[in-house]
């Protein structure tokens, strides 16, 4: 049975702001926030999940955070041609920056994979 209110349970005053606790920016709203900031990189492509919604789709990132500091793991398609050395570059050094100033977490590493795919590849992913 629950305890009946109290005059000192009911006129708490609320705690000061920094007694009140951190924000935590969890692993899943920086997975996409570190996916969106990808994408914006000129070059990348997205591709739709695989049967109906199922799969990945890309870009795809796994992020492991710890406290205040991430590592980030992330793949992402390109349209065929492409410096897939360059791109992977710019797309480690964005997420670096933006990643880390967008979401407060600061981001350490990010290891990146780039997938080239062609037109016909792509048609074939929508289908």
């Amino acid at each position: 049975m629950a305890e009946p209110a109290t005059a000192e349970s009911t006129t708490r005053t609320p705690d000061a702001p920094a007694e009140r606790g951190t924000l935590d920016v969890r692993n899943r709203a920086l997975q996409h926030l570190v996916e969106r900031v990808a994408l914006d990189v000129p070059g990348v492509v997205r591709r739709s999940a695989a049967l109906g919604g199922l799969g990945s789709g890309s870009p795809n990132a796994d992020v492991r955070a710890q406290g205040d500091t991430a590592r980030v793991v992330l793949s992402v398609d390109a349209a065929w041609p492409v410096n897939v050395t360059e791109l992977g570059e710019r797309v480690r050094d964005r997420v670096l920056t933006e990643g880390t100033r967008l979401s407060g977490v600061r981001i350490t590493s990010v290891d990146v994979t780039v997938h080239a795919v062609t037109e016909t590849d792509e048609r074939r992913r929508v289908q």
